[in-house]
């Protein structure tokens, strides 16, 4: 499993962990066919346009060409995008990725739980905190998935926690 940045110490000391992707229909590979697609047809349709005699057209190709790289320059830069659940047998931790902000959250075990409920617009939101600190999990994935994640992590929460043995 590739790890993002700056979560692998975190994934390596928990006894159980969730990673948590948003749903991406796009590789890095089709990141980029897509901005030669894009690119190729805006110039092919500018050049075309300016043979024929209207060269105000090539500037504007150029333009959707240029917005065309803005955007899949921000695709490209959140493929990696993430949530890591890391539970251990004192805390549990999330780590957020999103683009290159990274951001962590960590609650006790034994307080932490997961909500449910519906967000400002209306759709259902997964929530885990303690304390009256919670943070949003899976807000990029489908309704069906994000019941499906929050199955495991209340079975990873509340699995039994068996005493480990230090033989040396």
């Amino acid at each position: 499993m590739k790890l993002p940045v700056n979560l692998g110490s975190v994934y390596e000391a928990a006894n159980a962990s969730l990673v948590i992707r948003p749903n991406r229909s796009l590789s890095a590979a089709g990141v980029s066919a897509l901005f030669v697609a894009l690119s190729v047809a805006a110039l092919f349709t500018g050049l075309v346009a300016t043979l024929a005699g209207a060269w105000p057209v090539l500037p504007f190709a150029l333009l959707q060409i240029v917005i065309a790289g803005v955007l899949c320059r921000w695709f490209y830069r959140h493929l990696d995008d993430c949530e890591l659940v890391a539970i251990d047998e004192e805390r549990v931790c999330v780590v957020r990725r999103f683009g290159k902000a990274v951001s962590r959250h960590e609650f006790p075990r034994a307080w932490a739980r997961l909500r449910r409920e519906a967000g400002a617009d209306g759709s259902p939101r997964l929530l885990i905190g303690s304390h009256g600190k919670y943070v949003s999990l899976a807000e990029g994935v489908n309704e069906a998935d994000r019941a499906t994640i929050a199955r495991e992590l209340e079975a990873l929460l509340h699995a039994r926690r068996e005493p480990r043995l230090n033989i040396h």
